[in-house]
């Protein structure tokens, strides 16, 4: 067994009772279901800010996606980020017409543009399901690192971080995950490019790292890998992640949150700035990592073990302190957001769908429940996870996208689109992209294209033959 480092151990405890106390503090800042949900909808633009950039990366961003720069290369930036950044600066042009609608989850714009409130519990099931994928490999990320610094076994590991993140999340709500994200996030970045310094000092900087890295694999340089993705798999999965910015329940809650439109925009533009420049340093760390592995002879069994595995063998302690920090901050502000969404999308949209006249007092409660079954079973589930950090978030990025990009963004800007054209071009899509997600692909096309096409079809023709035995829907019908 791996010995406990007792050094790594004490500053991992130290972080989860300050995390614990942040969650005592948000429980007494509490008083009603909105505040628990989306902060009395009062959340100005600098909280607003760092609390989405803290959300937006997390387990994958760090830990995944060095994983994937030590498997794959510098290819990562061509299609993966570049979706991610691609629809941070596209929901910046849509996010006036989001928050004006002045709805607090995803399903609630759904059920608006269709007219269906039976919607709200249909889209609901599919985002528990992105939800739950989400926290296990949050919960997986976090249990790998910390077990390799410290020593704990794995199977231990995974079940504390998931009940410190279960306790916290329950008592706090979004005031307490806002404003730990806001110190996460400014503790996140600025680790992440203090730790790139150290590396570039130490491997002789920029050029030599790109030079050393290319000496590794020509391919590591080159935007397709030489080859290795082709161009429609790369414009897949650009689709793929560009979706799932507009489609996230979490995003969207934090949209609402906003006290206007004004913060709503101003925070989305921020936070596009600070991504940049996070993931292009975090994607040349991931370059330094393989670098410093591989030329110290320093082997990993999976590709999610190289950036905790340089932390213990590689960078000094005070070094690796301010890196663990940073990956925890990371790990910690997406898990609890994930957590807290699931367990408004349980209550809001699916139990109030059933108990229409439900108070706050019981959805409140509700709420609370489902974060603690959905965070039990996703800890479970992490113990033996079914794939890599990557795999799972490609998974969830297709389900999301392939569902909802097409029918609900439609819908917001098309005046009249049939309700049950908007409905059924939602199951389409989710049914036919996991569909072929899981069975990998259709005839050499892309799981998300297949899911897009699809959806985009059945809205057209639903749309068609559907449109004149319907009133007319879209959320903006009034405009």
């Amino acid at each position: 067994m791996t010995e406990v480092n007792p050094f790594y151990l004490g500053t991992f405890i130290v972080y989860l009772l300050i995390v614990l106390a942040i969650g005592i503090w948000g429980y007494t800042k509490t008083t009603d279901v909105i505040d628990f949900w989306a902060f009395g909808q009062n959340m100005g633009p600098w909280l607003a800010t760092w609390s989405f950039v803290a959300n937006f990366v997390s387990a994958v961003s760090v830990i995944g996606f060095i994983g994937a720069v030590y498997g794959e290369g510098y290819s990562l930036m061509t299609h993966t980020i570049f979706g991610l950044m691609l629809g941070t600066s596209a929901l910046y042009f849509a996010v006036d017409r989001v928050r004006n609608l002045d709805l607090l989850t995803f399903p609630d714009i759904i059920a608006s543009v269709t007219g269906y409130e039976i919607a709200r519990p249909i889209a609901g099931t599919v985002l528990l399901g992105n939800g739950w994928l989400y926290l296990v490999m949050q919960l997986v990320g976090a249990s790998l690192l910390v077990t390799t610094i410290t020593g704990v076994p794995y199977e231990y590991m995974v079940w504390v971080i998931g009940i410190v993140f279960i306790v916290y999340t329950v008592l706090g709500g979004l005031v307490s995950v806002t404003w730990t994200d806001f110190l996460q996030g400014t503790l996140m970045v600025g680790a992440v490019l203090l730790s790139l310094g150290y590396m570039m000092f130490d491997l002789g900087g920029f050029t030599a790292i790109n030079q050393q890295f290319a000496t590794l694999d020509s391919s590591y340089v080159h935007p397709t890998s030489e080859g290795a993705y082709t161009t429609i798999g790369i414009i897949a999965t650009i689709v793929a992640f560009f979706g799932t910015i507009f489609t996230e329940q979490n995003n969207i809650v934090r949209i609402a949150a906003t006290k206007d439109v004004k913060t709503a925009k101003l925070h989305l533009a921020a936070a596009g700035v600070i991504l940049a420049v996070f993931y292009s340093a975090l994607v040349i760390l991931g370059g330094a990592t393989t670098v410093a592995l591989e030329l110290n002879g320093l082997a990993i069994q999976t590709q999610d073990a190289a950036f905790p595995t340089l932390i213990t063998d590689y960078v000094p302690a005070s070094v690796g302190v301010i890196i663990i920090l940073s990956v925890m901050s990371a790990i910690l502000s997406t898990t609890d957001t994930r957590l807290h969404s699931t367990g408004i999308t349980t209550a809001h949209d699916i139990y109030s769908y059933f108990r229409p006249n439900a108070g706050d007092d019981s959805q409140l409660r509700v709420s609370r429940i489902a974060t603690i079954i959905f965070g039990l079973t996703a800890t479970a589930a992490a113990v033996n996870p079914p794939g890599t950090i990557i795999d799972l978030y490609n998974f969830r990025a297709v389900l999301l996208t392939s569902a909802f990009l097409i029918p609900v963004y439609a819908g917001l800007y098309w005046i009249g689109l049939s309700g049950r054209a908007i409905l059924l071009s939602i199951l389409t899509g989710a049914v036919l992209g996991v569909g072929t997600e899981l069975s990998g692909g259709l005839f050499g096309v892309p799981s998300t294209f297949i899911g897009v096409s699809a959806a985009t079809l059945v809205l057209l023709i639903g749309h068609f033959l559907l449109s004149g035995t319907e009133p007319k829907g879209g959320a903006m019908a009034g405009d």
